[in-house]
């Protein structure tokens, strides 16, 4: 059994798994970089246990989905969930036109991230 499906378990009517579930994901999604993806190995019981799962991780900002590996398989079928932290922060160079002469042509300069290049608040060099 994989720890996710722990978090499913209720012993008592006051335990309510979707909040247990609902905390770690939110916890997950709170200590990885944005543009990260988590993948995680399931065993779901049934389908109503499988959507328990990802729509508290949905709610706790994650996109993503289920991937099934050979799903034809009663004994080799894979469960796995893969989660998206958002979009990358990463900003691409954009060359920059030269607009005044209207030639179309490309001037030399620095993009973000380039030594002596002014980045924006937050955007350390990526590695």
């Amino acid at each position: 059994i994989s720890a996710v499906q722990w978090l499913c378990n209720a012993n008592k009517k006051s335990e309510n798994p979707a909040k247990r579930l609902y905390c770690f994901f939110a916890s997950l999604f709170s200590v990885l970089v944005r543009g990260s993806r988590a993948v995680l190995q399931l065993y779901p019981e049934n389908s109503e246990q499988l959507e328990l799962i990802t729509t508290q991780a949905t709610k706790a900002g994650f996109s993503g989905g289920m991937v099934v590996d050979y799903p034809n398989s009663a004994k080799a079928k894979k469960f796995y969930l893969c989660l998206f932290s958002g979009p990358s922060t990463f900003i691409p160079e954009v060359p920059i036109k030269d607009v005044e002469a209207g030639n179309g042509e490309e001037e030399s300069g620095m993009g973000a991230g380039e030594e002596g290049a002014a980045q924006a608040p937050g955007q350390g060099s990526q590695t």
